[in-house]
């Protein structure tokens, strides 16, 4: 019974943390921690993405290795963090004037941002991290694109939010970045190239079919239109 409330109040504490530092709702399916053997395994922990539908990162499942003693303490210590199955949903829209917004430029600045929120979370480092599986998938409803790759396993030591840990908000843009320049290289740059090309040309073909249908159809009206401009000229 005080195991299953220990659990509950950590996983609710993770879940504020994460929302309150990305800024994006964050929820964790499952969480369980052996207390005598300092093990944690968290299941389906997902971040929504913000103004954009469905989820920005989904970890399926992942194991951890801790200091249970300073799990209550002002600093907790992660010796290793095991996360198997990453899914990292790319999602963006084209506009009117074939400008793209997407759901990791919006993260970005968060990121990038100092919030009250964040910086008061509690503190906490991982000594090694290492991040196997990861699928990146790209989706743009207005393209009819929806295309997925794997992504390099990954590995990272010493992560955190203390003054001797690399910061891990700037782990996370390095990795989205890097990630992001990876799907535009194999994926984005022929599809959506090709994609927008053909939006803007279907476009134009039916701004140009509209005018001369209209003309077509009114061409006694423009011609009377034109004679009147003349004599008064």
């Amino acid at each position: 019974m005080v195991e299953f409330v220990g659990d509950s109040i950590i996983k609710g504490s993770l879940e504020s943390n994460i929302t309150n530092t990305l800024d994006r709702k964050t929820t964790i399916g499952d969480l369980n921690i052996s207390y005598l053997s300092g093990s944690a395994e968290i299941e389906d922990l997902k971040i929504q993405n913000k103004d954009f539908p469905g989820h920005l990162i989904l970890l399926k499942k992942a194991s951890a290795k801790l200091n249970t003693s300073s799990i209550f303490s002002d600093k907790i210590e992660i010796d290793e963090i095991l996360i198997n199955g990453v899914n990292l949903s790319y999602y963006f829209i084209v506009n009117n004037k074939m400008k793209i917004n997407d759901n990791v430029k919006s993260l970005q600045k968060t990121l990038n941002k100092e919030s009250s929120a964040s910086s008061s979370s509690k503190k906490f480092v991982i000594k090694n991290l290492k991040l196997n599986n990861i699928i990146i998938s790209a989706k743009s409803e207005k393209l009819n694109l929806d295309k997925s790759i794997n992504f390099e396993n990954l590995g990272f030591k010493n992560i955190g939010n203390t003054k001797d840990s690399k910061d891990y908000k700037t782990v996370l843009k390095e990795t989205i970045n890097k990630a992001m320049k990876d799907m535009k290289n194999k994926v984005l740059r022929g599809n959506v190239g090709n994609a927008l090309n053909k939006v803007k040309n279907i476009d134009q073909d039916k701004i140009k079919e509209k005018i001369k249908k209209e003309l077509f159809q009114n061409k006694d009206k423009v011609k009377n239109k034109l004679k009147k401009l003349l004599n008064k000229n």
